[in-house]
């Protein structure tokens, strides 16, 4: 949306910069300005600050994230604003069950448990020549310098779709279908591995080279610690931005919001790539069309699970649940007192059924997978995010705009700048606000503190 004014134009070296949207981006944008002395004010349409990255206390003493979701403390971005420390995050173990449809077969990291090595390779679950491959796999992402999946992309296997990749890897059918989809089709919400190849060897440095944490209050945790470092008032919540204003020469000098108006030294558009494809009419950001839906059901039981705090993914081909997170097992804080949470994850075509129908077939699924009955697990939650990301195939990124997309006066700081995930939304924060910065500097004002 768009809105023009005729009125005399405030002198820029007494306005803020209006950052639309407090998730990662926006708030990374705005610590970034704030941190070399550019005042800021960031304008958030919902209750809470972190965008789809939110957790929901439950009164009977859950945490419920909108979404299941982990922190990967190896990512290069989250590294430069992230206290993993100050957040209490606990690491799930580097490694996975696989089901089978039968029983649960582990498979470790070699990198974090040595003493498993031998145990994987003589499992009967992928042949030697399979770990091999992996082995040679893993060498290549950890000797990269991929700063994110975008840059993993550029590569000759990267410029593939994963399951190509996998196939030009020379992997067997087997490990293909019984981990690859479940395990990295979970992480691109892809079980037919048609996306892009950049996240899967991204993800693999990652894995390889860090953990899967939680922090102690939720994933949403990591949102609010950024917000805490703004002054007091730079975040306002519940401020719908309903269009942009414009003057005579097409210049972007402010915002609309619930018929006011607010100046701006620049504006930047830091919200979900539908509603920024909305407000700013860019056709190059995706849209609601290219989101990817996922179901995650939140299961509670006073038994233990018994997997350990390991990921358990599908592997049978078959069912609703494509990979099972045993989130108390991990972090205890996410349940309370002698009860357990565990989060069961559906994606592509399982994801389209009822929310009804998911929900009884996750229990049901659940208890099969580690040998318990249905009726020791209730459900406490069901989320689902229609847009939990966007579509990635080959070339997508190439696509995307960049910070600057034009007109003047207007930036933007999303993942849909970089690649889908908190590490790209960051990336792009930090990318606009040294536009912004290296913009407002040829207009005459310098920051204050150095950029």
């Amino acid at each position: 949306m768009t809105d023009t004014t005729d009125g005399a134009k405030p002198d820029p070296r007494s306005l803020p910069v209006v950052i639309v949207g407090a998730g990662m981006a926006g708030l990374v944008c705005a610590l970034t300005l704030h941190d070399v002395g550019q005042p800021v004010c960031v304008l958030e349409a919902s209750d809470g600050v972190g965008g789809r990255i939110r957790t929901d206390p439950t009164p009977d003493g859950f945490l419920i994230d909108r979404g299941f979701q982990v922190l990967l403390d190896a990512y290069p971005a989250a590294r430069r604003w992230v206290d993993y420390d100050a957040l209490k995050t606990l690491p799930f173990d580097a490694g996975a069950h696989i089901w089978t449809g039968k029983r649960l077969v582990p498979l470790a990291n070699p990198l974090l448990h040595p003493t498993a090595l031998v145990r994987d390779v003589t499992s009967s679950m992928f042949g030697v020549a399979d770990k091999i491959r992996l082995a040679k796999l893993a060498l290549t992402a950890v000797r990269s310098d991929w700063q994110c999946a975008a840059d993993a992309s550029q590569t000759e296997l990267g410029a593939m779709t994963a399951e190509e990749a996998l196939w030009a890897s020379g992997f067997s059918r087997e490990f293909v279908d019984r981990f690859a989809r479940p395990f990295w089709g979970g992480i691109t919400l892809d079980p037919a591995l048609t996306q892009s190849a950049g996240p899967m060897l991204f993800t693999l440095k990652m894995f390889l080279q860090g953990r899967a944490v939680l922090p102690a209050e939720g994933v949403g945790a990591m949102a609010a610690s950024l917000a805490r470092r703004l002054p007091d008032g730079a975040v306002r919540l519940g401020s719908r931005v309903d269009a942009l204003v414009y003057d005579g020469q097409g210049a972007v000098v402010g915002i609309r919001s619930g018929g006011d108006v607010i100046p701006a030294a620049a504006v930047v558009v830091a919200a979900d790539p539908p509603a920024a494809r909305e407000l700013t009419g860019i056709a190059s950001i995706p849209s609601a069309r290219d989101g990817l839906d996922s179901v995650t059901v939140y299961l509670a039981g006073s038994e233990d699970p018994g997997t350990g705090p390991r990921l358990v993914v599908n592997g049978a081909g078959r069912g609703v649940v494509n990979h099972l997170a045993p989130l108390s097992s991990a972090q205890p804080s996410y349940a309370r007192s002698g009860m357990n949470l565990l989060a069961a994850v559906a994606i592509g075509e399982a994801a389209a059924a009822d929310d009804g129908l998911i929900a009884d077939a996750a229990r049901a699924e659940v208890a099969a997978m580690l040998g318990q009955r249905p009726a020791g697990w209730r459900v406490v939650a069901l989320r689902r995010v229609p847009f939990s990301q966007y579509a990635q195939p080959p070339g997508m990124y190439q696509r995307l705009p960049g910070n600057e997309p034009g007109p003047q006066g207007l930036f933007l700081a999303s993942e849909a700048t970089v690649d889908s995930s908190y590490n790209g939304a960051i990336l792009s924060g930090e990318g606009a606000a040294r536009a912004v910065l290296r913009t407002l500097a040829r207009h005459g004002r310098p920051a204050k503190r150095g950029a």
